[in-house]
C-alpha cells in the first residue's frame, strides 16, 4: 500500500497557477456579458411532421430536473416552447473558451431505419483571443454534431489547421456567429455552404439587455405565410444556483457521469428504434476519431482541444484563471529510491498517468500508456535519463508538461505510475508493490511513498466562482 502523507512544508513545491485576481477572472457578471457579445444568431431547421420536436427549450422545460418523461411532457405541449441556450466560460490568461449548448426534449426520425431518443444537447464552443480589448478577438468555433466535432475559424483569425482540418469559415451578424441546427438529429454546424435556410425554420437571437430583450419569447409555427419566424432566446449559466451543472450526480437527470437518463416511453419508437441514456451532456460530447482528446474536454480542458485542433500565431497558454469545472494537478517533484537499471547505469523515470475524463473514465482505450504530455498516448516519448538518486527534484521545466486539469466527478482524481525506460527490455517499475495508484482527493498537498520512488503532488480545485 503506498503511503500518501499531506505536506506541511515547502518541499521543491510548484505554485499553483492561480493568478490573484481569479476572482475577477472568474467574474459571473463579466462572463454573462461575454456570453451576450459572442452568442450565437442560430438558425434551426424544422420539419412539418413534428415542428415543436425541433424547438429550442431548457432541460427543465416541465418543471422539473426528471429527464425520463421529458418526450411525454413534448408531446404535451400545447403552445410552442420559450427557447434557452446554455452556456459556461472558462478562461486562461491568453483565451476566453465560450462554450453554448442547445436543448431538445426529443431526437426524433421519421424513418423506420433510424434511431430516435429522448433529450438531446448539441453546441459549439467558441473561442476568443483576449488582446487587451473588452471583448477580446475571436478566434474561432468548434461544433457539436452527434459524435463528430467541427472546427471553423473567423476572419482575421490568427488559428490556422493543426491535427484537425477546418471544415469552414464563420459568419458574422453585428459580430455574432451564426450557427444551423438540423431538423429531427439536431447536428450543430457554422451557418452556410450546405447547412442554411430552407423552406421552413426558425432564427433564434440572443436576447441583449442594452436592447431591451431579456426574456425569451416563443416563436410562432412555421407556416407557408411565415416560414421562417423569429425569436430571441434567454441565456443561462450552466453553473447557476440549482442548475445543470448542480443535477450532475442526480440520478433522476442522470443515467450516469455526463449521460442523461431518458426512456422508450411515450411515442419514441413508434415511427423508428428508440435508444435509452443516448443524450449527453457538454461535458460528455466526444468527437469519435479526434485522437488523445478525451470526452468533455470542450468544457474541463478547452485549451488543451483547442492546441490539438488549431495552431495559432499568438501566445497560448494552457494553464487557467477561470474553470469551475476542474480540478487543477500538478506534479512538483520525484524521489528516486531504487536503481532498477543496474550495470552502472541509473534509473530513467516516466510517468503514465490517467485522469478522469467528462463520462466519468479513469482509464481510455487506445491510450493505453497514459496520458503525461496531452498529446501523445507513447509516454516513453519524455524519460527522464539518469536523474541522481535518494534526492528530491523538481518537475517544473523537465516534464514537457507537469500541470493537468480533469473533471469534478466521483472517479479517481488521477491514477498514476511510475516507471523505469529500458530500451533492450521490459521497462521495471518504480513502484513496490507493482501497481497504479488512485487518487480521490481533490484538494491538498500530498507526497507518496511508493517504496522505489516518491512523488510530490498538489490538488487544487481550479478557479471558479
Amino acid at each position: 500500500m503506498s503511503l500518501r502523507i499531506p505536506l506541511l512544508c515547502s518541499l521543491l513545491l510548484a505554485a499553483a497557477a492561480v493568478p490573484l485576481d481569479a476572482e475577477a477572472a472568474c467574474n459571473a457578471t463579466t462572463n454573462r456579458d461575454l456570453a451576450w457579445r459572442y452568442a450565437p444568431i442560430h438558425h434551426q431547421d424544422a420539419d412539418s411532421t413534428r415542428y415543436r420536436g425541433d424547438m429550442v427549450t431548457r432541460i427543465d422545460f416541465d418543471g422539473d430536473w426528471i429527464l425520463n418523461d421529458n418526450w411525454e411532457a413534448a408531446d404535451a405541449l400545447t403552445s410552442n416552447p420559450l427557447p434557452y441556450v446554455y452556456y459556461s466560460v472558462t478562461s486562461t490568461p491568453t483565451h476566453w473558451y465560450i462554450l453554448y449548448a442547445v436543448y431538445h426534449p426529443q431526437d426524433w426520425s421519421d424513418t423506420v431505419f433510424d434511431t430516435e431518443h429522448e433529450n438531446d444537447l448539441e453546441g459549439l464552443l467558441v473561442t476568443v483571443y483576449r488582446d487587451g480589448t473588452q471583448y477580446g478577438q475571436l478566434e474561432g468555433a468548434v461544433t457539436v454534431a452527434h459524435t463528430d466535432h467541427y472546427s471553423y475559424t473567423a476572419g482575421g483569425t490568427h488559428f490556422s489547421a493543426n491535427a484537425e482540418g477546418i471544415d469552414g469559415s464563420l459568419l458574422l451578424s453585428g459580430g455574432h456567429p451564426m450557427t444551423f441546427q438540423e431538423a429531427k438529429g439536431h447536428g450543430l454546424y457554422a451557418y452556410g455552404g450546405g447547412h442554411v435556410q430552407d423552406g421552413d425554420g426558425i432564427w433564434y437571437y440572443p436576447s441583449k439587455p442594452y436592447l431591451g430583450y431579456e426574456t425569451a419569447t416563443a416563436p410562432a409555427t412555421p407556416s407557408s405565410a411565415n416560414p421562417q419566424p423569429t425569436a430571441y432566446y434567454q441565456l443561462i449559466d450552466i453553473f447557476e444556483p440549482g442548475g445543470l451543472w448542480e443535477h450532475r450526480f442526480d440520478s433522476n437527470t442522470f443515467a450516469s457521469f455526463g449521460s442523461f437518463r431518458g426512456n422508450d416511453g411515450g411515442t419514441c419508437g413508434d415511427g423508428a428504434s428508440c435508444s435509452s441514456n443516448s443524450a449527453n451532456a457538454p461535458w460528455g460530447w466526444d468527437d469519435k476519431d479526434d485522437g488523445p482528446v478525451f470526452p468533455g474536454e470542450l468544457t474541463f480542458d478547452p485549451a488543451h482541444l483547442v492546441s490539438h485542433y488549431f495552431k495559432t500565431t499568438t501566445s497560448f497558454s494552457r494553464d487557467f484563471d477561470c474553470n469551475p469545472y476542474a480540478v487543477e494537478i500538478t506534479l512538483n517533484s520525484l524521489y528516486i529510491a531504487s536503481d532498477q537499471d543496474g550495470s552502472n547505469d541509473l534509473s530513467d523515470p516516466y510517468f503514465n498517468l490517467f485522469f478522469s475524463d467528462g463520462r466519468g473514465a479513469d482509464s481510455h482505450d487506445g491510450y493505453g500508456d497514459g496520458i503525461v504530455d496531452g498529446d501523445s498516448g507513447a509516454q516513453v516519448s519524455w524519460v527522464w535519463q539518469n536523474p541522481s538518486m535518494s534526492t528530491w527534484h523538481s518537475l517544473v521545466g523537465r516534464m514537457p508538461r507537469n500541470r493537468f486539469y480533469t473533471i469534478k466527478t466521483q472517479a479517481p482524481t488521477f491514477r498514476v505510475r511510475v516507471m523505469d525506460w529500458d530500451s533492450g527490455s521490459g521497462d521495471e517499475w518504480l513502484m513496490s508493490p507493482e501497481a497504479y495508484f488512485s487518487e480521490n482527493a481533490t484538494s491538498g498537498s500530498f507526497t507518496y511513498d511508493f517504496g522505489r520512488s516518491r512523488l510530490s503532488v498538489t490538488l487544487v480545485n481550479a478557479p471558479g466562482r
